[in-house]
């Protein structure tokens, strides 16, 4: 099918009744909920990935993440016939409509993102890719990516020009532990009908699929920037709330109820406080909007609030939440090199597993260095790299028995559900530092030695 001689609104039916295929190359956090998502609406979907294990792994209807409600709809895409995974990427361009490419952009040494990873898909896309083809980019990139680097490697593989193919920009917006609410729910930006109409048009009714809103801006650069500034402007509001958090403890007051009183206003959103923020995109798109700034001149005082970001909500918070634990530990009298600590979480955030520039980790390396013993639990992590003297336990049982300090790192559901008053029985002093503002505080003073981020001590 020439995918660019049809109209923007027969795409969502032609998708749901298997009429067009669809290419997801790169099947991480980001592409194979995508993938799956779509072949469980009845789109014939090849999710692309370089590891046979996983690829296998996808066609046995399994999946090697953990993100909520993706190990159904996997098998349920396999089951189908919609969903096959391959490492063949020419082959399944070859058979696709609908090209995505997904794959990883890691932060280089100079701040800007690594499009090493996007320059091989385009060559193995182009190479095979045919005719009325339509090519969306999903990865976060440095801005100018689709128009200075995809577009010439597209053509110059395929021997074809813009318009014998179509080529967009649609920046993934993931939410992970949330991830396909988010592609449900969230509203999707399109780039751009003034570098290719046709191409925004259609690329913006492939989302019309999923009945979310859909916005379409001039240019790929237009939304590939955008990306950028999302992420800062969230890791920038989380910044905010973690320096209001630390003059709250010092005042003596309660950072949650300032939170509620400033939401009030219609015009704020303060984001809750806690150890930090990570995972894949927030440190390298901050890092990325930096050498951007810089690249472009930008006064080296203006960009002082772009570099803080990532300090506060890297080092400074990971020493903030170790100093509350000593803090803790100073009251029982016990020396930081003689404590025992359990940890609950250690994945950045809750519901997923994903440990990737994760605050909890940050905090357990500067622990590891200072305490006698460590342990922790993780419903969805089972091992970590450079695991060294800690201990990874089975059960949140298990990572807090006979230890002096709970310290809780990550806001797992499992966490809320557990009882404050079985958490006590199982430590051998009643230490608690709950990061997370799972426990109640009210409730944490009364059973436990408590501090809290942004927790005064009233």
């Amino acid at each position: 099918m020439n995918i660019l001689s049809i109209d923007r609104k027969d795409v969502p039916t032609l998708i749901k009744n298997g009429k067009i295929a669809m290419c997801v190359v790169g099947g991480g956090y980001v592409g194979l909920p995508f993938a799956a998502l779509y072949a469980d609406l009845g789109a014939k979907v090849f999710v692309c990935n370089r590891d046979q294990k996983k690829v296998d792994t996808t066609n046995a209807g399994k999946t090697y993440i953990y993100e909520f409600g993706l190990d159904e709809l996997v098998k349920n895409a396999v089951t189908k016939g919609n969903l096959t995974a391959t490492t063949d990427v020419e082959g399944a361009v070859a058979k696709s409509d609908v090209i995505f490419i997904t794959v990883g952009t890691p932060v280089k040494q100079d701040g800007f993102l690594d499009d090493s990873q996007v320059k091989d898909a385009a060559k193995r896309v182009g190479a095979s890719m045919k005719k009325g083809s339509l090519i969306v980019l999903r990865s976060t990139v440095n801005p100018g990516t689709t128009e200075n680097i995809l577009l010439p490697i597209l053509e110059e593989s395929s021997g074809m020009s813009l318009g014998d193919f179509g080529l967009a920009d649609a920046p993934e917006r993931l939410q992970e532990g949330k991830a396909l609410e988010g592609l449900r729910t969230e509203a999707t930006v399109v780039g751009g009908d003034k570098f290719h109409e046709k191409s925004a048009e259609i690329t913006a009714g492939v989302f019309d699929t999923l009945n979310v809103p859909v916005s379409i801006v001039s240019y790929p650069t237009t939304s590939e920037f955008s990306k950028f500034v999302w992420n800062y402007l969230l890791d920038a509001a989380i910044s905010n709330a973690q320096i209001i958090a630390q003059i709250s403890e010092k005042i003596g007051v309660d950072f949650m109820e300032v939170r509620t009183t400033a939401n009030m206003d219609n015009r704020i959103r303060m984001m809750v406080a806690g150890p930090g923020s990570g995972g894949s995109c927030f440190p390298k798109d901050v890092a990325a909007m930096f050498a951007l700034a810089k690249k472009v001149g930008i006064e080296k005082n203006s960009l002082r609030s772009v570099e803080l970001v990532r300090v506060i909500n890297g080092p400074v918070m990971a020493e903030h939440v170790v100093s509350l634990v000593e803090s803790a530990l100073e009251e029982k009298k016990i020396e930081m090199k003689n404590a025992e600590i359990g940890i609950l979480g250690l994945a950045f955030k809750g519901e997923t597993d994903d440990t990737r520039e994760s605050p909890a980790l940050k905090v357990v390396e500067i622990l590891k260095s200072k305490c006698k013993s460590l342990s922790a639990y993780d419903p969805f992590v089972k091992s970590v790299k450079n695991s060294g003297n800690l201990k990874i336990a089975d059960t949140w049982q298990d990572a807090l028995g006979n230890r002096d300090c709970c310290v809780i790192l990550t806001d797992h559901k499992e966490f809320y559900k557990i009882d404050p008053e079985k958490i006590k029985k199982l430590l051998k002093n009643n230490c608690m530092v709950d990061s997370r503002h799972i426990i109640n505080p009210s409730v944490a003073r009364k059973l436990f030695i408590y501090r809290g981020v942004g927790r005064g001590t009233r």
